[in-house]
């Protein structure tokens, strides 16, 4: 089954960068790595939110708290997300040479609230950034501001999945991200889109404030309000304490 991603809005770091002036004219797979590294750069964030979903039928669900966790150092991303306190799920990304990906917590429980909205929990990272790169298509510019887009595709090594992403070219971050399985690749019909609306810096650290997200279960908005962040190899003793 296809495990629709919820991209973990709070780790995507759209830290601007002295190379991002020359990104519009380097090759693909350069400018992919470019964004790469700058996505892990030694820091720490944590956010707290709210989760407001309108199901395919125009039911509005009740509103759910959302707190998100994470360190992100070269390689690796270790990230915590809990919903309305009680439901929580840990994992380790591993990128480089090496790909891995570990559980460090489950406790999602029978009454998973992220499945309910066509969210996978385990998918919630920037991991599809590390899949293989596949081709670029024409570049385009999204929004009001019209900002400069590089969009690539790009392919789960066991080709079970597939994202095609609109990479800003100043801020060397994912701005807009839809996900495919082989059928609707070929058909060109987006299984889950996602897009970031609103964005804050804290300690020079960007995070996304406003994420909405479209997928078979309906319409999906999270808005953080509290957000805490910062460049350093040590995190907060209780950093990943996101229950209370």
């Amino acid at each position: 089954m296809f495990k629709k991603m919820l991209v973990i809005f709070l780790i995507s770091l759209f830290i601007i960068s002295l190379q991002a002036q020359d990104a519009k004219n380097m090759d693909s797979e350069d400018f992919l790595e470019l964004c790469q590294k700058q996505l892990l750069n030694n820091c720490w964030v944590k956010m707290s939110g709210k989760m407001n979903v309108r199901s395919a039928s125009g039911e509005r669900l009740k509103p759910m708290t959302l707190k998100c966790a994470a360190q992100l150092i070269p390689n690796k991303i270790t990230f915590k997300a809990t919903l309305n306190k009680t439901q929580s799920f840990k994992i380790e990304n591993i990128f480089g040479e090496k790909h891995d990906n570990k559980v460090l917590e489950d406790k999602l429980g029978e009454d998973n609230g992220f499945a309910k909205v066509g969210i996978s929990a385990e998918d919630l990272s920037l991991s599809f950034m590390y899949w293989d790169y596949i081709k670029e298509y024409e570049k385009e510019s999204l929004g009001v501001l019209r900002i400069a887009c590089r969009v690539i595709l790009l392919g789960n090594p066991d080709g079970s999945q597939f994202v095609k992403v609109w990479l800003s070219e100043k801020h060397l971050g994912p701005l807009k991200v839809q996900w495919f399985d082989p059928a609707s690749l070929k058909s060109k019909k987006p299984l889950q889109v996602l897009t970031f609306e609103d964005f804050a810096e804290k300690n020079k650290v960007w995070v996304p404030l406003e994420v909405k997200i479209t997928n078979s279960k309906g319409d999906l908005q999270v808005k953080f309000y509290e957000i805490d962040a910062e460049f350093s190899t040590k995190i907060p003793a209780d950093l990943y304490n996101t229950e209370n």
